[in-house]
């Protein structure tokens, strides 16, 4: 393809991620929630419009909310950007760059994403994520607005210490939108189908487990694309194929119709009182 071409697409894509990325994350949203009506894993409670809307509010405010942060944040660190960032500097291919950038980032998404578990306060912002009493599509989404900024603030400087073009952290954030969409989804997958896909990607029967209402399984399985670092490191868990649709989803306080209120997911933080989530 003529460079001319290429170039024309990723302009094209830098000037308009923002509303691409809305269309892949509510698009997406909307069609496996269409799919989970045909296939659900679980049949979901009466009543589970209110959820519904507060988790698609939730999600919609912190994307325009995040549009402005991150805006903020990567004007700020433009000042700090390295003169030779370190795959410009080893000239590095644009399918090794990608390779280089989706192991790192998926690297610091499994830590962080332990470090909200164990860290006190840190958690009292993510149990936001885990009070949803059921699990589909729509919980993808349902993070407090602290949670992607702190996110933010801890990887955007490895961004740009790393120094991948535009592109390729546009495909690794196309292809963590989709997978984090599908993990959460409450589609059933046959049996033998789940315990190969399993291996290579987190499918929904993996996550679920870390949705789990017992501590020892909402501390395990904290992957978002590549189940292997659980398996590297220790926190994977499983249970039975069939006991999955029977296993109880949520915390262990937070469990009534009004704690799924958005003004309830804004001010959860600050009124909830957690057990100690630690091993």
């Amino acid at each position: 393809m003529d460079n001319s071409v290429i170039e024309l697409k990723q302009t094209f894509l830098q000037a308009n991620f923002h509303e691409i990325q809305f269309a892949a994350i509510f698009g997406g949203m909307i069609l496996l929630f269409l799919i989970e009506g045909f296939v659900p894993r679980k049949q979901s409670g009466d009543n589970q419009a209110s959820r519904w809307l507060s988790n698609i509010g939730l999600a919609i405010f912190n994307h325009f909310f995040i549009i402005f942060y991150s805006a903020s944040v990567f004007g700020l660190l433009t000042y700090f950007k390295p003169d030779s960032p370190l795959i410009s500097h080893f000239k590095l291919s644009d399918v090794f760059s990608f390779v280089i950038i989706v192991l790192v980032m998926e690297q610091l998404t499994y830590w962080i994403h332990r470090m909200f578990h164990k860290v006190d306060f840190l958690w009292r912002i993510h149990a936001v994520h885990h009070t949803d009493t059921e699990i589909d599509v729509t919980t993808s989404h349902r993070h407090h607005t602290l949670e992607p900024m702190i996110n933010a603030l801890i990887v955007t400087p490895i961004i740009f210490a790393l120094g991948a073009p535009f592109i390729i952290l546009a495909m690794y954030n196309f292809m963590h939108t989709a997978v984090s969409l599908f993990s959460h989804s409450n589609i059933v997958l046959p049996k033998k189908l789940d315990a190969v896909l399993r291996w290579f990607i987190v499918t929904p029967d993996f996550h679920r487990m870390h949705h789990s209402s017992e501590k020892q399984f909402t501390n395990s399985n904290y992957s978002a694309i590549f189940p292997w670092w659980d398996h590297l490191f220790g926190t994977a868990s499983k249970k039975t194929y069939e006991e999955l649709p029977q296993m109880e989803i949520g915390l262990e306080v937070m469990r009534k119709a009004e704690d799924n209120r958005l003004d309830k997911l804004f001010t959860t933080p600050f009124i909830y009182k957690p057990v100690t989530n630690k091993d």
